[in-house]
């Protein structure tokens, strides 16, 4: 993406990694170079669960950017895009029974010109790199331990061995409601943002972090090594990173130095300590760059336990950094006091008198309208962020009004297209259709035979296609949860085996 002399050139990479208790990648990401968003989500609660409860994040989230409104506020739109995530989430692990425990952190990043926009819930983080190679992070942890850590209580030494460390206390889909940290800064050309989950974090340092973003080389084969280095340590947890480097278009960032390829050492050792934040007061205090810090000795860590399930825990009595707000006061327009003075001849008599007070009202009359549009200027309402409704989208619209038709009436949609050979968003619509019906072993086959083809849909249906699709076959293999949906939806087909299928309710999606 290219704005005035500002370009971004970005990456990611996301993988499950190498533990079997992780068999599948419950991380998603956004890497929206066309709108400057960047963000990761890291999922928890259950192989199914933490893989939806992300992918709602991050599409709930690209959604409000692909549709910002002209003149929108950018920071008050991430902050309500999140909270409408987590509403949704929350929602949605409360309807279904195999995904009430699902919950997720985010954390994301917009950049547009030289303001750099970061919202954050949870304990992945985002880095930035100055062009004079100092790294900073610009978030803090929501977990039990750092808490600790930033309130004094406990030193980063014991909190990287604490039982505990893999506790989150803020998380997406925790609670009905959810405290979003937002910041806004002015960055330069040549800065380098790393946006990652903890399964990057628990392997590599801040300090490796610093070196492998300070080489000069692309977001690519930085995200690429970093992804081996997690490897190399064992790759405890799935692992996402998203690189986004701001240069500007006429210079280059000078060539640093390449990284040393580090050894493990032959005994583990507990992470070096992270730096204690400073405290906040009223005003939030800019980041400080991290310091390296004075190697000491500490026992050998144990393997990583598997991620907690975010319990919330009261936070510190300490005050939070209230959100940098970035204002463009209008510069003051001072003006010596000029005196309109209209020289009276004499003898000129009245008609001199008239044509003096003709030419005050006239001043006047200019001076009023002048302080009038100063005034306006001064006081222009702000602009309210909304989400915006989905930008009109032919092939979208014709798949939302195939749905809305099977949803109608499912038994029709069968015997029109049962017979036909179908594409991944056919199958998906077949399987839907059977499921209203209370045909739950078809609605299986269809649904399984659509995730199979989905790497061959519309890439404008593939994220819904496959977060539908997922939550079919939780149903489907549930049983509670089958009885529940079937409560809750007005089955098309009274004559279905199944005994609950004629139970009234309110047509439902799913």
């Amino acid at each position: 993406m290219t704005k005035n002399n500002f370009q971004i050139e970005s990456a990611a990479i996301s993988d499950r990694g190498l533990s079997e208790k992780r068999p599948q990648n419950e991380d998603s990401y956004l890497e929206l170079n066309a709108q400057g968003l960047f963000a990761v989500a890291d999922g928890v609660g259950g192989a199914q669960a933490g893989d939806v409860a992300s992918q709602m994040a991050v599409e709930i989230l690209g959604e409000a950017f692909i549709n910002l409104p002209k003149n929108g506020d950018v920071e008050d739109l991430m902050k309500l895009a999140i909270e409408r995530a987590n509403t949704a989430i929350f929602q949605m692990s409360h309807d279904l029974a195999s995904l009430s425990t699902m919950a997720t952190t985010i954390v994301a990043l917009h950049v547009a010109d030289n303001i750099a926009t970061i919202g954050h819930v949870g304990d992945s983080r985002l880095y930035r790199l100055d062009p004079k190679g100092n790294l900073y992070r610009e978030t803090q942890d929501h977990s039990m331990v750092e808490e600790e850590v930033r309130a004094g209580r406990m030193t980063a030494a014991q909190a990287a061995n604490h039982p505990s460390k893999n506790v989150i206390s803020r998380a997406l889909g925790a609670d009905s409601a959810v405290e979003v940290d937002m910041k806004t800064i002015m960055i330069e050309p040549h800065t380098k943002f790393l946006v990652c989950s903890d399964g990057i974090t628990r392997h590599i340092d801040d300090f490796q972090l610093r070196e492998l973003l300070r080489f000069d080389d692309t977001p690519a084969s930085i995200c690429q090594r970093m992804k081996e280095i997690c490897y190399e340590r064992g790759a405890e947890d799935n692992l996402t990173a998203v690189i986004a480097e701001i240069t500007d278009k006429n210079t280059r960032m000078p060539v640093v130095e390449k990284p040393v390829d580090w050894e493990e050492p032959t005994v583990a050792a507990a992470r070096p300590p992270h730096i204690v934040e400073p405290s906040f007061v009223e005003e939030e205090i800019p980041t400080q760059p991290l310091v390296m810090p004075v190697a000491e000795d500490f026992p050998a860590r144990e393997a990583e336990p598997e991620r907690a399930v975010p319990v919330l825990v009261p936070t510190p009595a300490a005050k939070i950094a209230a959100p940098t707000k970035i204002e463009i006061v209008p510069a003051k327009i001072e003006k010596e006091n000029e005196i309109y003075r209209v020289e009276e001849k004499s003898g000129s008599g009245f008609f001199g008198k008239f044509l003096s007070s003709l030419l005050l009202l006239v001043v006047g009359g200019i001076l009023g309208a002048g302080a009038y549009y100063l005034w306006a200027q001064n006081n222009t309402p702000p602009v309210i962020p909304q989400l915006a409704p989905q930008s009109p989208n032919i092939e979208y619209s014709s798949f939302e009004n195939l749905r809305r038709s099977v949803d109608t009436d499912p038994n029709n949609y069968i015997n029109k297209n049962a017979a036909i050979t179908q594409d991944a968003e056919g199958l998906y619509l077949l399987g839907r259709a059977y499921l209203l019906v209370g045909k739950f072993p078809e609605a299986k086959k269809h649904l399984e035979e659509a995730k199979n083809k989905l790497g061959q849909a519309n890439i404008i249906n593939n994220k819904v296609l496959a977060t539908d699709i997922a939550l079919g076959l939780a149903i489907i293999d549930d049983a509670a949860a089958q009885n529940k949906f079937q409560s809750q939806v007005k089955v098309g087909n009274p004559e279905a085996n199944t005994p609950n299928n004629t139970n009234p309710g309110n047509k439902t999606n799913f």
